[in-house]
């Protein structure tokens, strides 16, 4: 398992207090920021030798940092990785950086790389920076860590750093079901912060997908825009706005990143599909990641512009093609004969929304079936599917 850590100055202020050797240090390296830091190597390494010498011999209560990590690691009952991330300030780099070496000691995979864990922007001094720039690249950076984790188990570690970033922090491991960690005040007592049903408004960022990438990607002729185009006022919550000029905030960033690797299927309420456990749903969710896939192709290589394109387009592929398999059903209902999953058919119909592609699933059937038995199955049923009210699933674009 993964453990982002963001680290404060836990380490240092514990350490102040019984080493006087950093009165003449800390005033003169307090709040500045990390780029000052080869302007302060000496004091710099004046300091890391008291916290050095501090530390003989090892302690778990050093710093919160340790004592956490030790903790989750107890509690998973076997190794975990860390990363460590530090605030934009030569004493949390400094910190940082003392405690990979403690915890390596302490039998802790950790590792921690300035060029890239130093957080541009995260400081208290300057609520501005710490909004607009300090957030945006700490979720930035917490992002690259969760894609490059792989397939591994992802936590989040609250307890050090600003209190400041707890409520992000939490919001972050809400949305993409990541385990949250926090030692509870002076205890020893590890709390694991359970999941709650938090996720985004789906419909919401299908409506605004568009203006959404281009806000991922930087600014935007804001007011012009707002003339033209009313906004929902719970979108607004997910931008920073400054004069004509407009892009995503931090928790913006935390929404679009789940946004963008989802893709959206609607069921009928009540169907057999919001009935099924998700290990039984497994093989239909992977058959629509495949009709999805496909169904991205199709548009991208045909230019196809709408639904009404879209759907025009696989009525005249033929009945023998998968998108197409047999017949149209009573409601013009396309059946996908899934490639990847060799007895999973899907009755469905594709939309293209401002977000993306939609899929409107009907029915399914997996398992041995026979091809016209099945089919005369769903044509029966497609009578009563005009009638049925769609709800919202959010499916990863990978397995």
């Amino acid at each position: 398992m993964l453990v982002i850590t963001p680290v404060g100055t836990s380490l240092i202020e514990n350490c102040r207090k019984e080493r006087r050797e950093f009165d003449p240090h800390i005033p003169q390296l307090k709040d500045q920021p990390a780029r000052a830091w080869e302007g302060n190597t000496r004091r710099v390494e004046a300091v890391k030798k008291i916290l050095v010498n501090w530390l003989r011999p090892l302690r778990e209560d050093v710093s919160a940092e340790v004592k956490s990590l030790l903790k989750i690691q107890e509690h998973c009952g076997r190794p975990v990785q860390a990363r460590l991330l530090a605030t934009d300030t030569i004493l949390s780099r400094l910190a940082a950086e003392v405690l990979e070496e403690v915890l390596l000691e302490l039998g802790v995979d950790v590792s921690f790389d300035p060029s890239y864990d130093v957080i541009k922007g995260l400081q208290v001094a300057d609520a501005r920076e710490f909004q607009k720039e300090g957030l945006v690249n700490l979720v930035k950076r917490m992002e690259e860590l969760r894609e490059k984790a792989a397939g591994m188990d992802v936590a989040v570690n609250i307890t050090g750093g600003y209190k400041a970033l707890i409520p992000y922090l939490t919001i972050m491991g809400q949305v993409h079901r990541l385990s949250l960690y926090y030692i509870f005040e002076d205890t020893q007592e590890l709390i694991r912060i359970p999941q709650a049903p938090l996720d985004i408004n789906w419909e919401l960022f299908l409506r605004y997908g568009n203006l959404l990438a281009e806000l991922a990607e930087g600014t935007y002729r804001w007011e012009e825009f707002r003339r033209c185009r009313p906004l929902d006022e719970a979108f607004l919550s997910c931008i920073w706005e400054e004069e004509n000029m407009a892009e995503l905030n931090a928790v913006g960033r935390i929404f679009w990143e789940r946004y963008r690797t989802h893709f959206i299927v609607k069921v009928r309420k009540g169907s057999r599909y919001e009935r099924e456990s998700a290990g039984n749903r497994k093989e239909v969710d992977e058959a629509l990641q495949e009709l999805h896939q496909r169904l991205e192709s199709l548009v991208r290589e045909n230019g196809l512009k709408n639904t009404e394109e879209l759907r025009k387009y696989i009525t005249g592929l033929g009945e023998g093609n998968d998108l197409r398999h047999g017949p149209g059903l009573e409601g013009g209902e396309f059946v996908f004969k899934s490639t990847r999953k060799r007895h999973v058919r899907l009755a469905y119909l594709p939309e293209i929304e401002p977000g993306g592609i939609i899929i409107r699933l009907f029915d399914y059937k997996r398992g041995n079936f026979n091809h016209q038995e099945y089919l005369s199955e769903f044509r029966r049923e497609s009578r009563y599917w005009k009638e049925s009210e769609f709800v919202a699933v959010a499916l990863s674009r990978t397995s």
